[in-house]
């Protein structure tokens, strides 16, 4: 490491997770550093990845982590630089599966890794890029993780001498230092090395709880898979059936269990056709995103855990203000006009400062109400509407006679 960091001036970038993967990289980086004279050092970028849906045990390891690290930086006067990348706002996943109805995430529908993970990833390593003219990547992956990974890290040595190109990032090279070590090989490393930031300890905790692979670390490209099949993740992930990490913490973290059983709410909805609406947002037949019902039945739920967990969540936010903000500009192109996911919110203590031109005015509520409608039944005339946009006419016919009959017979409930 130290004959590859002396080569040129080019900054070093350690992708870091938390896992021991990427621990072990990290802690051989600044062990490096710390035994190279100052004027020999340069700069170096530590870049993690916060996907706003990790597990909350998982977020109180990793933000704790992240603090000792940077005071050990500041301490050692290292020129380090420590860098979160979140995904914007309107590509969370709580924008995404509420706000548009996103089917939640599976093998062939796999939207959440390139929006939550590589994009921001790639649009800041390749500021970074930019900047320096160029940058070396440490990646903590390894030949023993899986026969997927070995290949893929041979297949990429026989393409480049020495570092690798990165696939996506333009002047961007990557380094593994411990691609040939072995899983015991990490263990032994980290447990009988002290962290130069503080422990390890509490990271072999958290695996001894899951029992799972932890290192999700920024993936190369989208075709690579970012986790393993049992990993410490995002607690709404439905890419695998059963989430066995989350699972195995349940016995020790039992108050997590609400989290658990939303997570395979989701799972089931997925698979219900009977959540979706009957058309893509194309126009095709077949099914298209969640309905509105579904949408805002799911943000009630995930509010009333938020609201149940809240002393275990110490302050912090399952739904962020502004993906109830985005959600509901997403609500509104779907045609509804009643602020319902603000409406929501409020309920649940959520002071959110929102006006929007589109809502329902006072006064068109009125008029509602003097013809004997509610401003409800006339959010849902509008959702048929816009729900049927490119759409010939007479193929929304039927849903407004049916939805009509029914209201007319006092069969729906539409306050």
């Amino acid at each position: 490491m130290k004959e590859e960091f002396l080569k040129d001036s080019r900054p070093w970038v350690v992708t870091f997770s938390g896992g021991k993967d990427s621990t072990t990289v990290l802690h051989l980086t600044i062990e490096m550093l710390l035994e190279l004279p100052s004027e020999k050092r340069k700069k170096v970028f530590i870049v993690a990845s916060d996907t706003l849906v990790e597990m909350p045990i998982i977020t109180d390891y990793f933000y704790n982590k992240i603090n000792q690290i940077q005071k050990f930086i500041e301490k050692s006067k290292l020129d380090i630089e420590i860098k979160i990348l979140k995904p914007e706002i309107k590509e969370s996943f709580w924008s995404l599966l509420l706000g548009k109805g996103y089917p939640a995430p599976n093998t062939s529908f796999r939207w959440c890794t390139e929006r939550l993970k590589i994009k921001p990833a790639t649009k800041y390593l390749t500021s970074l890029a930019h900047k320096y003219k160029s940058i070396v990547m440490l990646l903590g992956v390894r030949k023993a993780e899986s026969n997927t990974r070995k290949t893929s890290i041979e297949k990429r040595e026989l393409n480049f001498i020495g570092f690798t190109k990165h696939n996506s990032v333009p002047n961007a090279f990557t380094f593994s230092p411990i691609k040939e070590w072995k899983n015991e090989e990490v263990w032994t490393f980290l447990s009988s090395n002290k962290a130069p930031w503080g422990t390890h300890e509490d990271m072999m905790k958290l695996y001894d709880k899951g029992s799972g692979e932890a290192d999700c670390n920024i993936a190369l490209n989208p075709q690579d898979p970012s986790c393993g099949k049992t990993r410490f993740g995002c607690w709404v992930c439905t890419v695998v059936n059963k989430d066995k990490s989350m699972e195995n913490m349940l016995d020790t973290e039992e108050w997590m269990k609400p989290l658990n059983n939303f997570r395979n709410k989701l799972l089931d909805y997925r698979n219900d056709p009977t959540k979706r609406n009957k058309r893509r947002r194309t126009g095709e037949k077949g099914l298209g995103p969640y309905t509105m019902e579904v949408r805002r039945e799911l943000l009630q739920n995930l509010l009333e855990i938020e609201n149940q967990l809240k002393n275990k969540l110490k302050g912090k936010k399952l739904i962020l203000d502004e993906e109830i903000i985005q959600i509901q500009h997403e609500w509104e192109n779907d045609g509804d006009f009643l602020n319902s996911a603000i409406e929501i919110a409020k309920n649940f203590g959520r002071d959110i400062n929102y006006y929007s031109f589109n809502a329902l005015e006072d006064d068109e509520k009125e008029l509602a109400f003097k013809h004997n409608l509610t401003p409800s039944f006339i959010n849902k005339l509008l959702e048929i509407e816009y729900n049927a946009k490119g759409l010939i006419r007479k193929n929304i016919y039927k849903d407004l006679d049916e939805l009509i009959t029914s209201f007319a017979k006092g069969k729906i409930d539409v306050n």
